[in-house]
């Protein structure tokens, strides 16, 4: 079956979505911004794993970036050894309600990203050239230095930082996502300051769930 199920019954028709072709086993997925997703199915790692598992690479402007993919049927999803450039376009494709868009290239190398059902965690840091970010219901574009971001799992905790790459001691944003999917976001006034697109003010701190 998964050789011959279409992948449009997994990739349904989102906004960020241009086309889809291929079968659940080898397609591809086009995003919004010119970039392509292609995957292939790893059949031993999904024995092993009781899930599915791929290998994936990413394609376009600004975009070479590929990893590993396990997914399980209860929605846990984690993504291992992401590496290389990516556009910032592909944020919205996954994570389409950011209040803001960017344009910049980001150098990433993630260990490991697990989000969904069961313990989310981020594992690794990710690089930005400079560039420019804007809210997404309009408004000036805010100029950005080149960033850090660095996300550490502590305990049963994930605690991502958001620095200039020139001075990476000068905190802007912390974020900390608990394995359960809660999410504690702080701005820095320095941060406020620099990344206005955000929305929030100095010294804001807002929770959620991811």
């Amino acid at each position: 079956m998964l050789v011959t199920l279409p992948a449009s019954v997994v990739f349904k028709n989102r906004p960020w979505r241009t086309g889809v072709a291929g079968t659940v086993w080898n397609g591809e997925v086009g995003v919004a911004g010119g970039a392509r997703f292609e995957w292939q199915m790893a059949p031993l790692r999904s024995l092993t794993s009781l899930a599915y598992a791929a290998d994936w690479k990413a394609n376009g402007p600004d975009t070479d970036l590929g990893g590993r993919l396990l997914a399980h049927l209860g929605g846990r999803t984690v993504l291992d050894k992401v590496s290389g450039s990516a556009d910032a376009s592909l944020l919205e494709a996954l994570q389409p309600n950011l209040p803001f868009t960017c344009d910049l290239v980001m150098q990433v190398e993630m260990e490991r990203i697990a989000i969904g059902g069961g313990d989310r965690m981020l594992s690794g840091n990710i690089a930005t050239d400079p560039g420019s970010c804007r809210p997404r219901r309009g408004g000036a574009a805010s100029p950005l230095p080149a960033l850090i971001v660095t996300a550490e799992h502590i305990g049963n905790r994930t605690v991502v930082r958001i620095a200039p790459m020139a001075q990476r001691r000068r905190t802007l944003v912390t974020l900390e996502l608990a394995e359960g999917g809660t999410v504690d976001i702080s701005v820095t006034p320095e941060g406020a300051t620099m990344m206005p697109f955000l929305g929030l003010p100095a010294g804001a701190r807002i929770q959620g769930v991811m």
